[in-house]
């Protein structure tokens, strides 16, 4: 069964220096991060960017993540999706994973497009015939023509942001972990993009989405989690959250 479970995850990232820089940076840390930085028995400053997060998300869940910059959205979505792991407490997934989060992760820039493509669909198990398959459809749906053929590095960041795009939506798993929906280029391409989207987000078992917008939210989503200097302030319906959040008013008994 397709599934995740979170209880009462800590995840702290550690703020390395020495000297002086050691002190600016603590007291950098300490004021972008609202307070939440602490120094372990080896005086090393963290930045707690998730404290004490509980979840169960079930086959069929569409979870928003609210909540300004800052606030932990994008950490819990690395954990979700492994690229990082908590301090305390426990994380279960059961279930494969595709993660929209760095459009330019894992990308070798001196290798072209069409190798790329190649390398990373080995990396996530596809077979030797289904990687042929892989890169027509790369190739039809970022429009990239002949640039395939060239290093990634000649690309401009649009350019990168389709290609990894296109791959990141070219492979279905269970669980699809997605930081907003990346802009990719012009307006005929961001339809085709949200589109695509839309059609991956209807066939994924589980999604989490994190987004600034109330009506993505409410259009994607089944429920939300308000998220504000890594605690969970709220869980509701995406219409319920998105309004608490606006007006900065959690309920009574909200998530803590």
């Amino acid at each position: 069964m397709v599934g995740i479970s979170l209880s009462d995850v800590v995840v702290r990232y550690p703020v390395y220096s020495s000297g002086r820089q050691r002190s600016i940076l603590s007291a950098t840390a300490n004021r972008v991060s609202f307070g939440r930085v602490a120094q372990d028995v080896g005086r090393i400053p963290t930045v707690t960017a998730l404290s004490g997060i509980s979840l169960e998300l079930t086959e069929g869940m569409r979870l928003a993540l609210i909540g300004r910059n800052g606030s932990g959205k994008t950490t819990f979505l690395k954990m979700c999706a492994g690229l990082v792991l908590p301090n305390e407490g426990t994380i279960q997934i059961n279930g494969t994973r595709a993660a929209i989060i760095n459009p330019s992760a894992g990308l070798d820039p001196d290798k072209t497009g069409r190798e790329n493509i190649e390398y990373i669909g080995r990396l996530l198990g596809v077979s030797r015939s289904e990687r042929k398959l892989l890169v027509d459809d790369v190739a039809d749906f970022t429009e990239l023509g002949d640039f395939l053929n060239f290093p990634i590095r000649t690309y401009s960041s649009g350019m990168t942001v389709r290609l990894m795009f296109a791959l990141a939506t070219s492979i279905e798993r269970d669980i699809l972990i997605v930081d907003e929906i990346i802009g990719a280029g012009d307006a005929l391409f961001m339809e085709k993009a949200a589109k695509r989207v839309r059609s991956m987000f209807s066939r994924a078992k589980i999604l989490i989405l994190a987004t600034h917008s109330g009506e993505v939210a409410a259009q994607l989503c089944t429920s939300a989690l308000w998220l504000n200097s890594g605690k969970a302030m709220m869980a509701g319906t995406p219409e319920e959250v998105w309004d608490a959040y606006v007006h900065q008013r959690p309920p009574l008994g909200a998530v803590a």
